[in-house]
């Protein structure tokens, strides 16, 4: 059997390592986006490993950034994958009054569209696969909580983007298509930073992003973290209602 694959966009941050550690241990590769060598060597020196990984640089920001990643993989100059973890995201505390034009569109692009870019390249290539697929996107509290002034708006609107894709694909015949939410309300950061802040390690958070992987039960679905213990028992709750 062949071995299956993650793409991970948003890899070298806290949360793609997490990705990255979780689909190591369930016995897949990784593919991951990195921006330059540099940020690469650091991704391997925080997941603890260079096997198995695969590696790519482009802007994930740019419009065809993953397009450009994706039509690789189409061509065999990259291996393929069957899922999709997207992690893109920035912290930002400003008044919201405060912001700058420069600041909205700078956090609009990380925060959203980038995610929504690696969405609309994936898409068609993992409805195409022969076996089930994934497409998981990481989320924060800041769009509900109104912490983090500039943060929240670029997390609702992704929320809401997840929303629309998974009621077109419930409603797309015969998808093996999973697409679902890591909604993460705590600090999580690579392990060794982790310790030091007394915060949640990124290869505890990566029990998660394991589950999701392997339960197929969970598909639509918001997966809640909100403390330690959610990452033992996972929070699974439908994001669609009625």
């Amino acid at each position: 059997m062949a071995i299956e694959r993650v793409l991970i966009v948003g890899a070298t941050g806290n949360i793609g390592v997490s990705a990255a550690i979780a689909s190591l241990r369930t016995g897949r590769e990784v593919l991951a986006v990195v921006r330059n060598a540099a940020s690469a060597e650091k991704f391997f020196t925080n997941v603890g490993t260079k096997e198995g990984i695969t590696t790519v640089e482009a802007d994930v920001t740019a419009r065809d950034g993953m397009q450009k990643v994706v039509d690789r993989v189409k061509a065999g100059e990259l291996p393929g994958f069957q899922h999709v973890y997207a992690c893109v995201g920035l912290w930002l505390v400003t008044p919201v009054h405060e912001v700058s034009d420069e600041q909205l569109r700078r956090h609009m692009r990380i925060g959203f569209e980038s995610n929504f870019f690696a969405y609309r390249a994936t898409l068609l290539y993992l409805l195409a696969q022969p076996s089930p697929t994934t497409f998981t996107a990481c989320t924060g509290s800041a769009d509900t909580s109104g912490y983090a002034g500039l943060t929240g708006p670029t997390q609702g609107a992704l929320v809401a983007m997840l929303n629309a894709a998974i009621f077109e694909n419930q409603h797309r015949p015969n998808s093996q298509l999973r697409i679902n939410e890591a909604r993460l309300n705590i600090r999580v950061e690579v392990d060794a930073e982790a310790e030091k802040h007394g915060v949640m390690k990124a290869s505890e958070y990566a029990k998660v992003y394991e589950g999701i992987l392997e339960r197929e039960e969970i598909e639509g679905s918001r997966v809640v973290v909100e403390g330690p213990g959610d990452v033992h028992e996972l929070r699974a709750e439908k994001k669609l209602k009625g």
